[in-house]
């Protein structure tokens, strides 16, 4: 992927997550994920390789690296996206919130080395209904969902 690429996706991603762009830590994790994938090796030294080279880019300190994506971190975590948590960091909110570190190793596996995408809101409320019988996903349900969805909206490209 080329570096354009590479930083939309990086957004996408954590857009999806409903990361706020106004935040400094959004765009220390965007520009953090860019070094990681440069060398992977920074991700094992995050306080004296990742958070100082991001510091040096922003002129700022390093501490303050770690507050705003440590902040952005929670933002993200109290959002109760379930279903994309889980799908990034194989946990729900309801579990412990990962580290600096940890997140992105996951958000750095997702991206740059899984397959998987994440889903939109129209994907995501489609595949989370559930059989009011046996309480899991239903195909049933969701293909009439989606049935309906199309023939109520024939021109919608995003059904």
């Amino acid at each position: 992927m080329n570096h354009n690429t590479l930083v939309i996706e990086i957004k996408s991603t954590l857009d999806k997550l409903i990361a706020a762009r106004t935040s400094l830590g959004y765009d220390y994790i965007v520009y953090g994920l860019l070094l990681i994938n440069e060398d992977q090796t920074r991700v094992s030294n995050i306080t004296k390789a990742l958070y100082i080279d991001i510091a040096a880019h922003y002129e700022t300190s390093w501490s303050c690296v770690e507050k705003n994506i440590r902040n952005t971190v929670n933002a993200i975590w109290t959002s109760e996206n379930k279903t994309i948590l889980e799908m990034i960091f194989n946990r729900t909110y309801m579990d412990r919130k990962p580290t600096n570190k940890e997140f992105f190793e996951y958000l750095y596996d997702f991206i740059f080395l899984s397959q998987e995408t994440v889903p939109t809101q129209s994907e995501e409320n489609v595949s989370s209904i559930l059989c009011p019988v046996c309480n899991n996903k239903c195909q049933v349900l969701e293909s009439m969902l989606s049935f309906v969805a199309k023939r109520l909206q024939p021109d919608c490209t995003h059904v």
